[in-house]
C-alpha cells in the first residue's frame, strides 16, 4: 500500500522498469517464452498501477464523501 508521495514515485519507476524489461525481453524471446515469462510481470504492473491509482484517488473519494 502506497502512504507517500515518495511511494508513489517509487511505484511509478518500478512500473517503468518493468515495461522496459518487457520490451527488450519482446526482442529476444520467442512468443512463446516471451508470454510465459511476461505474465508474472504484467500482473506485478496491474498491481502496481491500481495501488497508484488508489493513492491518487484517496483524497477524492474523500471530498465526495464530504
Amino acid at each position: 500500500m502506497i502512504r507517500t508521495d515518495d511511494q508513489m514515485l517509487l511505484a511509478q519507476q518500478c512500473v517503468g522498469n518493468l515495461r522496459r524489461i518487457l520490451l527488450e525481453a519482446r526482442k529476444v524471446h520467442s512468443q512463446r517464452d516471451y508470454t510465459r515469462m511476461a505474465e508474472p510481470i504484467l500482473l506485478e504492473i496491474q498491481q502496481r498501477e491500481q495501488e497508484i491509482l488508489e493513492y491518487l484517488s484517496r483524497d477524492l473519494e474523500q471530498a465526495i464523501a464530504s
